[in-house]
This record gives structure tokens, sequence and C-alpha cells, in this order.
């Protein structure tokens, strides 16, 4: 996904992409060539300020095309209520381009404004050294959450969505498994279940 492809899905003016952070700064050096009222901002958490500052941006309209690019690897909730109308009206000369490796980690009131767009890398069958036995997958979910009290809930959520998008290389192309995966994330979002729980649901599942 380049900034030209982003472009040409006008009208639209708000996007989510999954995204690593080295494609990140790839995709911001090629928008800062295209453009250079593009600004661009890499944060492990989208906060309140950063909400209020895009905002702000957006208010300060030049009446020529720009470009705010983000990565982050969460997103604060109070923040996405601060943007919501920024990306319920979005200025018709502003592209806004939210990057991050956890798209279904992003509030819903915000993934239901803008476009979601899926990272074109995935992982092959043939990639064994990131396959993962039943026993070993089980093993890894132990291991990551055996003292996962010390952590809040978005860094549990990061991490189990980490695990399940491993899962869902597993069984891509078998929808009745793949379906097990996304009702998976389903049910960490909605927050009613331990995540060490619903990662143990799905990998025996699936596996």
């Amino acid at each position: 996904m380049t900034v030209d492809d982003i472009i040409a899905l006008t009208p639209q003016k708000t996007f989510l992409l999954q995204s690593s952070e080295s494609s990140f700064e790839e995709f911001l050096a090629d928008a800062l060539v295209r453009n250079p009222l593009t600004s661009g901002l890499s944060v492990a958490r989208f906060t309140n300020d950063h909400a209020r500052n895009l905002v702000s941006f957006i208010n300060e309209g030049t009446g020529s095309e720009r470009l705010y690019i983000v990565f982050f690897s969460l997103f604060s909730p109070d923040a996405a209520q601060i943007l919501l109308k920024s990306l319920e009206e979005p200025d018709p000369d502003t592209v806004i381009v939210l990057m991050t490796p956890y798209p279904y980690l992003v509030p819903i009131t915000i993934r239901s404004r803008v476009m979601l767009i899926h990272s074109e890398k995935e992982i092959r069958p043939s990639d064994t050294s990131a396959m993962l036995s039943r026993d070993a997958m089980l093993a890894q979910i132990k291991e990551e959450f055996a003292s996962d009290a010390d952590e809040d809930a978005a860094t549990r959520r990061a991490k189990a969505i980490q695990l399940l998008d491993l899962l869902e290389a597993h069984v891509r192309t078998i929808p009745a498994k793949a379906h097990i995966i996304y009702t998976a994330k389903d049910m960490l979002f909605a927050g009613n279940l331990p995540t060490k729980y619903v990662l143990e649901y799905a990998a025996s599942m699936v596996l």
C-alpha cells in the first residue's frame, strides 16, 4: 500500500492500515516526497493529547491537500471520543492515515468511521518457522499470560491478538476454523472473559 494507493481511494479521507513500524517509516518518507505538507507521528499509545493535536491540524486547514500519518500500538478510548466529529465530517483537503499492527484494538467508534485496510503480508503454510503445534501454542499462551495480572487489559489484548493472528495463519483457508478465530477476537473485545481463557479456547478448537 502506497500513498498514491490511498489518494486513489478519494473521496474517502480517513484510513486505518494494519502496518508495522518499519512500514510506517517507509510510508511517511514516500508521503513527504509526494507532499511536503505531510505530518507524521509515531507513539506507543495514541492519547487524548495526540487526538487534540490531530483535531487542531485538521481545523487549521490551508486549502491545500495535506496528510496526517500516525503510527501507534494502542489507542486510548478517550482519544476516540475527541476524534469522532473530525472523522465524521473530515476536512475535504486533509487525509488521515492511522497505522497500527493491531487494528482490532482500535475502538469500534473509530473503526466504524474509517476504511480498514489489512496488511498484504501474511504467513504462508510453507513458513514452517511460524507454524506451531497445538501443544507448543498452548505452552506459549501459558507462558505469555502466566503473570498477566501485572499488565493492563489493553496490553494483554495486544499480546493476545498477536497469538490469534498466528493461529489464523494456520486456518485462513478453512472457513469453519477461521470463524473460530474471528469469534475469539470478538470475545476479547467484549471484555467479558479472561484473555487466557479465550486464547486456550481458540487454540484447542483450531489446532
